[in-house]
């Protein structure tokens, strides 16, 4: 494994984190903007649900085609620069027109989604989703139409650009809940609307030129296509079950009682933070050099970049995981209860958070699996294991929601679903790279391990101690945390382990010792 690839993994890991850290900073506000006007409001469930559709759908079609295009784009660019301009102009072309069609049909047929995926609303409340989802149906164009341009970014390693156009959603959410509040859900659909739309006027200002042609259809467009499409056709339809769970899991909650559609939203985008700022940053990073070593038929260098993000991903997923088990609580309390957000709503969503937070390991490491095989172009098998997923998905969460209720049912089948899924990812990627021909070191695992335990076990000392002296709750919150984290980075930061070092190096200003 070239030290090359593993400093530009790392320091396009540090880029990205950073970029994604002040956009979760920004998305942190605009929750707790949220909870502060709606609470857990049934107004705010309907503006879930209608957001959920045209979001999810515009997510993974957008995602499929950056996951198509990054591999591709490296086979066109080796076929030399003319052939790389003219494919580049024609995808971008017909993606445009592609997802215009899509966006206006899903506008024309909006009461008939509103009524499938808000059947558990009254008919008020459907009234209300049909005239946000006509609204929101143009992220699909807006999100879509730009996703060829956030793939040649991506594959270009330019993530100072990608990232920073990221910015402008929370941006302008924020901004336009503050200004223009008294329309009440109908600002967050204008918020997301313009700042999907910036996102994508700033990537085309850095994609200027050359890099990005546009224009006309250049012949010959079929050859590309086809290739595109043998590639994202899996993508598509293996995301669209996949990230149909999220939708699945919102539908389903609408025959829990009121606000739990949004508790079970709200714990949600606390438990995914640390996925989107750390696991996901890493695996963005990994994927255009292990599309580049698939593409150079290098599987030894893929399977020690697997086995250096897998323990990227424990590392990440324990501390996270023993941290919000411990201070779940007071993690929603500090962030969300404030307006119309009440003791309830806070029990409730902490609850969610503790199941969700149950599973980081398991989600981390399928997205890091999912790179790979998108790497390898095995985009079928991650379509049939989708499928898997889903149908797993929903039987755990009708058996869950029956037996347990409440919103913290749906945490617990995700997380029992992602830990079965996870065994069937481990076994086909043996076949597909036989990582396990070439296992990793057990001690820096057991170095992970070791600091997790003792950030826990200080961190419940520093609590007793707080509460002896009469100090508990919110108060007694900033200083067990910091005990936790000095605990466990303190641990591993004292490591000499060399990948150990290259680890926290991927999101600190150090480790950068030789793999």
């Amino acid at each position: 494994m070239s030290q090359e690839v593993m400093d530009g993994i790392r320091r396009s890991t540090l880029v990205i984190v950073g970029l994604t850290l002040v956009d979760k900073i920004l998305a942190l506000g605009k929750e707790m903007l949220f909870a502060y006007r709606f609470g857990i409001s049934r107004e705010l469930d309907v503006f879930n649900v209608a957001y959920a559709f045209p979001a999810i759908l515009a997510m993974l079609l957008g995602q499929a085609v950056i996951s198509a295009l990054v591999p591709l784009y490296m086979t066109w660019r080796g076929r030399g620069p003319e052939e790389l301009r003219r494919n580049l102009a024609n995808l971008g072309l017909l993606a445009l027109l592609f997802f215009l069609a899509l966006t206006v049909v899903c506008a024309v047929w909006s009461a008939p989604i509103m009524a499938v995926i808000g059947y558990g609303f009254p008919e008020g409340e459907k009234a209300l989703g049909d005239s946000l989802i006509r609204l929101l149906v143009w992220l699909i164009f807006l999100e879509g139409g730009a996703a060829v341009m956030a793939g040649v970014l991506q594959a270009e390693k330019s993530f100072l650009a990608l990232y920073g156009a990221q910015l402008c959603i929370n941006l302008a959410i924020i901004g336009t809940l503050a200004a223009f509040g008294d329309m009440g859900v109908h600002a967050l659909a204008v918020g997301f609307l313009a700042g999907t739309a910036a996102k994508a006027v700033v990537m085309a200002v850095a994609l200027r030129g050359s890099r990005f042609p546009l224009g006309p259809p250049r012949p010959p467009v079929r050859p590309a296509l086809r290739e595109f499409v043998l590639l994202a056709w899996p993508l598509v339809v293996g995301g669209l079950v996949v990230n149909s769970n999220i939708l699945v899991d919102q539908v389903m909650s609408t025959e829990l009682p009121s606000g739990s559609v949004s508790a079970l939203r709200y714990a949600y985008r606390i438990n995914d933070l640390p996925l989107q700022l750390f696991v996901m940053a890493a695996a963005r990073a990994i994927f255009p050099y292990v599309s580049e070593q698939a593409e150079g038929h290098d599987v030894l260098g893929m399977r020690r970049v697997f086995w250096r993000g897998v323990l990227f991903s424990c590392m990440v997923s324990a501390g996270m995981t023993a941290f919000v088990l411990l201070f779940s609580t007071e993690i929603v309390a500090l962030l969300l209860r404030r307006g119309a957000f009440g003791d309830q709503a806070v029990a409730s969503t902490a609850l969610t958070l503790s199941w969700y937070a149950t599973g980081m390991l398991f989600a981390a490491y399928a997205v890091l699996n999912g790179v790979f095989f998108t790497a390898l172009r095995k985009n079928v098998t991650l379509l049939v294991v989708g499928v898997v997923t889903m149908l797993l998905n929903a039987i755990f969460n009708l058996w869950f929601i029956r037996t347990i209720g409440g919103p913290e049912a749906v945490a617990m089948s995700t997380t029992v679903t992602m830990a079965l899924t996870c065994l069937i990812f481990l076994a086909i990627i043996q076949r597909a790279l036989g990582v396990f021909n070439e296992p990793p070191r057990a001690w820096p695992f057991l170095q992970v391990a070791g600091a997790t335990l003792a950030a826990v076990g200080l961190a419940l000392a520093a609590k007793l101690g707080l509460a002896w002296l009469g100090l508990a709750g919110l108060w007694a919150f900033p200083a067990a945390a910091l005990v936790f984290g000095g605990g466990f980075l303190g641990s591993l930061v004292l490591s000499r382990d060399t990948e150990i070092r290259w680890c926290l190096g991927m999101v600190l200003p150090w480790g950068r010792a030789r793999p």
